[in-house]
C-alpha cells in the first residue's frame, strides 16, 4: 500500500514537473518520499544488527532517565568499558536518541517507531536539498538534486535501520545539511537570524556525532576573511558560534561533571579511531571513494568527481564555491587518513553530492536546443536515474526470504523466528517478580530489552554476580544454549532449551 502511494504521488511529481509546476512538483515529491520512507521504516519487523538494537534500548531508557543515557539500568551487571557493555552509554550523543525516545513514548515499543525520526529527517531532506540547489544554481537544479535524494538507495537502508549506523547517520546527514543551507541564506541576506539558525543546526548535529558537526564553520571562517567587509562577516560568524557552543557545553558540562569516567573514556576512545582500525573496521585509501558506487548507485567517484569540478566552475557565488571545495576535501581527507573506516562517514557529503550530479544532469540537456525537448529528456533522464539510484532489487534481496545476489536469508529467518523465541522467554521468567537473563545471545538480548522490561545480558554469569544480584533481589535466569543443565552457577534459574532455544548467527 505504502509503494503504491508512493508511486503514485512519485509520477504526480513528475507530471507536474514536466508541466512547469515546480512547486507543485515539490510539494508531491516531498509526499512520495515521505512514503516513501515509511515502507523502508516497515521492512523489518525486528531491530537490526548492530547498531539498531543499542539505539533502540538506550532510548528506551532515556524515556524515563532523558539526562542519563544507559544502555544497563542495573549497574551489578559485569558491565565494562566496552562500548557493548556499558552502564552509561556516551558511544553517541544524545539528540538523535532523544528524538527516538520520544518517538516511543507516542507510539510505544515498536520497531517502526525507532525509525520514525529518520523518516521525517530524510524526508525534510528533500525540499532541503531543493533549496540549497535552488541558491547554488537554479531551481531545475535543485529540482533534480532533490529527485535523486529521494531515491538514494542509501537514505532509504538507514531509514530501515540496516545500514550501520542508522539513525545516527540519517539524522546527521539531514542536520549538517540544515546547517549549510542557513548558512547559504546567511550568505544570501546578511541576516543575523540565519547565522543563528545555522548555528542551531551546528549544535544539533554535533549533539549527534560531533566534531564533523561543526563542518559548515570552515567554509564561513575562509568565507568571512576572503574580502572587504570581514569585520562584520565575522561578528555574524562569531555569533553562530556562540549559539552552536551554548547548547554543545551544556551537555558537556553535564556529562564531565555527571559521567566524568566515561566522558573521558570515550573520548578517548574515539580519538583512537584516528589512529586504529577500531572494532575491525579497517579499509584501503579507496574506501570512502568506493562508498559513492556502493550506496549511492549508479553514481560513482569518477563521476561525481567531474560533476562537482563542473559546478564549482559554474557558480557565481565566491561562497557556495568555498562551502562545496572545503566541505569535499576536507571531510574526503580526513577520512582518508583515519584507520577506522566505515561506509556513513563520508555520507554526510550527499546533498552536495546530489546537486553535483543534478547540475550535470540539467547542464547536458541545455546543449539541447528546444526547449520542450530539454525537458523531456531531463525528465526521462530522472525516471531512468531513479530506477538505479533506488535499487529496489537489492532493497527486495535485503529485506524478504527471496535468494539471489546479496541476500542473507538465513540471518533474516532467524531473526523472524527470534521474534516467538523472545515471547517465550519473557512468558518463562516473568512468573519470577525480579527477573534478569543470562546468555541470551548478542543482539537478540538487546531485542528482548527493547521488548520486554527485563534486563539482558549475552554471556553466562559469573557465581559473585549471581550473589550479587540475588542480594538485591533478582531471580537470575540463564539460557541454556545447549550448554549441560549443572554449567552454571548455583543460584540460577536454568532455561532448558526444550522452552526457549535460539539459532545463535555465526557472524555475532
Amino acid at each position: 500500500v505504502l509503494m503504491t502511494a508512493a508511486a503514485t504521488a512519485l509520477l504526480s511529481a513528475w507530471a507536474l514537473f514536466m508541466r512547469d509546476k515546480e512547486r507543485w512538483a515539490l510539494a508531491a515529491l516531498t509526499i512520495g518520499a515521505l512514503l516513501l520512507r515509511l515502507f523502508a521504516a516497515t521492512l523489518d519487523p525486528f531491530l537490526n544488527d548492530w547498531d539498531e538494537v543499542y539505539h533502540a534500548v538506550v532510548a528506551k531508557n532515556l524515556m524515563a532517565h532523558p539526562l542519563t543515557p544507559m544502555l544497563y539500568r542495573e549497574n551489578a551487571l559485569p558491565i565494562t568499558t566496552l562500548w557493548s557493555e556499558q552502564h552509561i552509554w556516551l558511544h553517541k550523543p544524545p539528540f538523535f536518541l532523544w528524538q527516538i525516545a520520544l518517538s516511543l513514548k507516542m507510539f510505544g515499543l515498536h520497531p517502526w517507531a525507532v525509525r520514525l525520526p529518520s523518516v521525517l529527517w530524510m524526508t525534510a531532506l528533500v525540499p532541503l536539498v531543493w533549496r540549497m540547489g535552488c541558491l547554488m544554481r537554479d531551481r531545475t537544479t535543485g529540482f533534480a538534486a532533490a529527485w535523486l535524494v529521494t531515491f538514494a538507495y542509501a537514505v532509504q537502508e538507514l531509514t530501515a535501520g540496516s545500514l550501520n549506523t542508522d539513525h545516527n547517520d540519517a539524522v546527521f546527514i539531514a542536520v549538517v545539511a540544515c546547517s549549510w543551507w542557513a548558512w547559504l541564506e546567511h550568505v544570501r541576506t546578511r541576516s543575523g537570524r540565519w547565522a543563528v539558525l545555522s548555528g542551531l543546526f551546528v549544535s544539533a548535529a554535533v549533539l549527534t556525532k560531533w566534531y564533523v558537526g561543526a563542518c559548515v564553520f570552515l567554509p564561513w571562517f575562509l568565507w568571512t576573511f576572503a574580502g572587504p567587509g570581514w569585520w562584520v562577516r565575522s561578528k555574524m560568524m562569531l555569533l553562530g558560534a556562540g549559539v552552536a557552543a551554548v547548547s554543545i557545553s551544556v551537555w558537556l558540562f553535564h556529562i564531565l561533571r555527571t559521567f566524568p569516567a566515561e566522558a573521558h573514556y570515550e573520548w578517548a576512545f574515539k580519538a583512537r579511531h584516528f589512529a586504529e582500525p577500531m572494532d575491525g573496521h579497517s579499509g584501503n585509501a579507496m574506501f570512502h571513494l568506493n562508498v559513492i558506487a556502493e550506496l549511492v548507485p549508479p553514481f560513482t567517484w569518477w563521476i561525481v568527481a567531474p560533476a562537482l569540478i563542473w559546478l564549482v566552475w559554474r557558480m557565481k557565488e565566491p561562497a557556495h564555491r568555498i562551502l562545496v571545495v572545503t566541505s569535499v576535501l576536507a571531510i574526503q581527507l580526513f577520512f582518508l587518513f583515519a584507520q577506522t573506516k566505515m561506509v556513513c562517514y563520508t555520507l554526510v557529503l550527499l546533498p552536495l553530492y546530489a546537486i553535483g550530479i543534478g547540475h550535470a544532469m540539467v547542464s547536458i540537456v541545455e546543449r539541447i536546443r528546444y526547449a520542450r525537448i530539454q525537458q523531456w529528456v531531463l525528465g526521462g533522464g530522472l525516471l531512468i536515474a531513479s530506477w538505479f539510484t533506488l535499487d529496489i532489487e537489492r532493497i527486495h534481496m535485503r529485506h524478504t526470504l527471496s535468494e539471489g545476489p546479496g541476500a542473507d536469508t538465513r540471518w533474516r529467518t532467524q531473526n523472524l523466528s527470534t521474534l516467538e523465541e523472545l515471547a517465550k522467554l519473557h512468558r518463562f521468567v516473568s512468573r519470577a517478580e525480579q527477573p534478569i537473563v543470562f546468555n541470551v545471545p548478542r543482539n537478540h538480548h538487546l531485542r528482548f530489552m527493547f521488548t520486554y522490561p527485563v534486563e539482558a545480558w549475552a554471556k553466562p554469569p559469573q557465581a559473585d554476580v549471581v550473589q550479587h544480584l540475588v542480594a538485591k533481589g533478582y531471580t537470575v535466569f540463564v539460557l541454556q544454549d545447549g550448554a549441560p543443565s549443572d554449567a552454571f552457577p548455583n543460584g540460577t534459574v536454568l532455561v532448558p532449551d526444550s522452552a526457549v532455544h535460539f539459532t545463535r548467527d555465526v557472524r555475532l
